[in-house]
């Protein structure tokens, strides 16, 4: 069994009991997991190892993938209750370039809520394209979508991060990693940001898993899946591997390379709902709408799972319970997860570098302990 390390407020035993489970039989390597209830940080609970012979601290990150996705729409819901921009409006309105083969009608919040038919970029691209951003944002909106705009959904791997910064960088001049750093993680004290350098004593690496992971995509549409994981050839056809390398970590891709830790993903998805330290980021009418069911059952490319979108977040589903109805957030490849809820004005997060299968289940029980606590 690994050392565990933290503090748990009374009542919430057995979600440090499901975490130390964790490492005893389901796997865990390193990892984290924190609870802010109304503000307060009840849970914050940390234990294995970052490094071979390098303990877990506090202050440990790791990258936590499409978790990252749900830090995005947060930065986009911010600028919109400023008055930058409307989610209802169509993206081409701040973004004209974006109208072209027919997505002049696609809205800012059909985007977030994987409903813009851009799952992956037609032109191959490289990590330069990435590291400039301009060339694979044109690349997006050059394209024609994949199905007719607002019949149907499927979701964007990685692309979403671009779309959803771009609107964010057209609006507010500002890229969700400089939105991220002047509005949320200066004001709150938060060490996250969108992509990291991997030789930095407080990085984590992934581990891959040890057991194959099932792609849920039929055998014909694999080959689209792995132009959609890649960016059209910008990564390392080797996800969890590639996720440890310069050309993942070393520029921004707000859909999937968020580097944080659990305790300050909870604060923030905290600061959501209630105000943590004085600042509340979101008020109550732009959670309302952004909990609204949007995309759900058959996607235009691989099987239903169950999830339910919103916009830009998982909803609480039947895959994704969280801790019930009006829990909004995001999973993240290999078994990350954080999330609010509105009810109990509380938020989750629990990072792994132990990358699990594709229905990895620790985030689940840590969710599940967590709900008999309330």
């Amino acid at each position: 069994m690994s050392d565990v390390s933290g503090d748990v407020a009374p009542g919430f035993g057995p979600v440090a009991d499901a975490f130390r489970e964790n490492f005893q039989s389901q796997g865990d390597v390193g990892a984290a997991c924190a609870v802010v209830v109304e503000g307060t940080t009840v849970v914050d609970l940390f234990g294995g190892h970052s490094r071979a012979n390098t303990p877990w601290t506090r202050e440990t990150r790791s990258v936590v993938f499409s978790v990252s996705k749900g830090i995005t729409a947060i930065c986009l819901m911010m600028a919109s209750e400023r008055g930058y921009l409307d989610l209802d409006l169509p993206v081409a309105r701040y973004w004209p370039e974006f109208a072209a083969h027919g997505k002049d009608q696609i809205t800012v919040r059909q985007l977030l809520a994987h409903r813009g038919g851009l799952v992956y970029p037609f032109a191959p691209l490289t990590a330069a394209d990435i590291r400039g951003w301009i060339p694979a944002v044109d690349a997006l909106a050059s394209q024609a979508p994949q199905w007719p705009p607002g019949e149907s959904f499927a979701y964007h791997p990685i692309t979403m991060g671009f779309l959803a910064g771009e609107v964010l960088r057209r609006t507010t001049r500002k890229k969700p990693s400089e939105w991220l750093k002047n509005y949320i993680a200066e004001p709150l004290g938060l060490t996250m940001t969108f992509g990291a350098d991997g030789h930095s004593p407080d990085f984590a690496p992934i581990i891959p898993p040890n057991v194959e992971v099932a792609a849920p995509y039929p055998p014909d549409e694999i080959v689209l899946m792995q132009k959609a994981m890649t960016m059209s050839g910008a990564y390392d056809a080797d996800f969890f591997n590639g996720a440890n390398q310069d050309a993942f970590l070393g520029s921004e891709s707000p859909g999937v390379n968020l580097v944080a830790t659990a305790r300050d993903l909870a604060r923030l998805y905290g600061a959501t709902v209630a105000e943590v330290d004085g600042l509340r980021l979101l008020d109550d009418d732009s959670i309302s709408h952004a909990i609204r069911p949007l995309s759900q059952g058959q996607p235009f490319y691989g099987v239903d799972e169950g999830n339910i979108w919103g916009t830009g977040f998982m909803l609480h589903s039947k895959r994704r319970a969280m801790v019930g109805p009006g829990s909004f957030g995001h999973d993240g490849a290999g078994g990350q997860l954080a999330f609010a809820n509105v009810e109990h004005r509380l938020a989750f997060a629990y990072q792994t570098v132990q990358a699990g299968a594709q229905n990895d289940s620790r985030a689940e029980l840590l969710s599940q302990a967590l709900r008999g606590c309330l």
